[in-house]
């Protein structure tokens, strides 16, 4: 593939990442594999990027929250490690794309009427030890529960800009971090390091993007991310209606 096409692509997910705490690996995830990548060489050129943004957001962030990363290391990191390494041993006999995409559509579509939904909202955030359990057993199994990791953030932080992008930087550190040895302990002889480089990307183009994170207020940053979430599921589904 074109060196060209993978910087403009990684360059712009880059960007999108850096302000809103996600995104890098929502739409490249399955635009590597769309390209022809395999899932552990996805996993392979995205996750040092994601991890560098991640690690940047998570150390310089202001806002602190214990109690969630305790809940987050016991209920979503085992079960993010166990199914990552169920998909990575069963390939590409299973593909749940699609239904991953379906919930998120759903669940995107409640957040963003959240006024309308707030007693389902409520209700919501009484499960949260389930919901870390989904988000690790999704994102392990397919490397696409970072849209419902930035939902449940913007919930629980209540639309804090600060706080929300905590949660979900913390997250995808950790998350990002787990996955990544565990697609080198598994799939190492199969792995092209060749693109390691593309981590640069992320150091570059960070703290130009801190400013379009300043200039969004609270509302409108929880609204955009939630956006972000519905397009990502309606692509998805659209691409299997092809």
């Amino acid at each position: 593939m074109s060196f060209i096409i993978e910087f403009s692509i990684l360059a712009v997910l880059v960007v999108v990442h850096s302000v809103f705490g996600l995104g890098l690996l929502l739409f490249g995830t399955p635009t590597f594999l769309l390209l022809g990548y395999d899932f552990a060489n996805t996993l392979n050129i995205l996750m040092p990027v994601s991890i560098t943004i991640s690690g940047l957001q998570f150390f310089k962030s202001d806002s602190k929250d214990m109690n969630f990363v305790s809940n987050y290391n016991l209920y979503c990191l085992p079960f993010l490690a166990l199914f990552l390494i169920l998909a990575l041993s069963m390939g590409d006999k299973i593909d749940f794309k699609l239904f991953v995409a379906l919930l998120l559509f759903f669940t995107s579509i409640v957040v963003l009427n959240k006024n309308e939904f707030k007693f389902f909202a409520n209700k919501l955030l009484k499960f949260k030890k389930i919901i870390l359990i989904v988000i690790g057993s999704l994102h392990g199994f397919s490397n696409m529960g970072g849209s419902f990791l930035s939902l449940y953030s913007s919930l629980l932080s209540k639309n804090k800009k600060e706080l929300t992008r905590y949660y979900i930087s913390y997250g995808y550190l950790t998350m990002g971090i787990i996955q990544y040895l565990i697609v080198l302990i598994i799939s190492y002889k199969s792995l092209d390091f060749s693109k390691l480089y593309y981590t640069l990307i992320a150091i570059i183009l960070y703290y130009p993007a801190q400013k379009i994170f300043l200039d969004i207020d609270n509302k409108k940053f929880s609204k955009y991310i939630n956006i972000l979430a519905l397009l990502y599921g309606v692509i998805i589904i659209l691409s299997y209606l092809d």
